[in-house]
């Protein structure tokens, strides 16, 4: 399962951030429109890993995923973010699938697999403070 590079924490630590928009827009949302939008952001850095496309955007402290074609969840999209408000941080992961029947089953599960490490991380950030 890919894993939420701690380093996006390290630089979070000391600053506010808002919760970066959601996956959608005003019109709904394709994996190519999402593409497009993520790519056009200044400061980006793609990492292209044998499973999926990872875009780091520092500015929204996010890390998104699109999944690569002959991978059970494709077509897909996650979002994973440290947000914070005041003195807190969180980690959240947002998803979109694009996919039907098996390719849909497989984004649920990778969701829910993104989402326990989510409270994994949020855990050790407990334990710290």
């Amino acid at each position: 399962m890919p894993r939420f590079p701690l380093s996006l924490i390290g630089i979070a630590l000391g600053a506010m951030f808002a919760a970066a928009p959601v996956l959608a827009t005003d019109a709904p949302p394709t994996f190519e429109g999402i593409w497009k939008s993520v790519n056009a952001m200044p400061g980006i850095r793609a990492i292209d890993e044998p499973r999926d496309i990872r875009i780091e955007v520092p500015s929204e402290n996010t890390i998104y995923f699109f999944t690569k074609p002959g991978q059970p969840e494709y077509p897909a999209v996650f979002k994973r973010s440290v947000v914070g408000t005041g003195v807190t941080l969180d980690v959240q992961t947002q998803g979109i699938s694009f996919g039907e029947g098996d390719a849909k089953i497989a984004f649920d599960a990778l969701l829910a697999r993104f989402r326990a490490q989510d409270a994994e991380i949020r855990a050790d950030m407990q334990k710290k403070k």
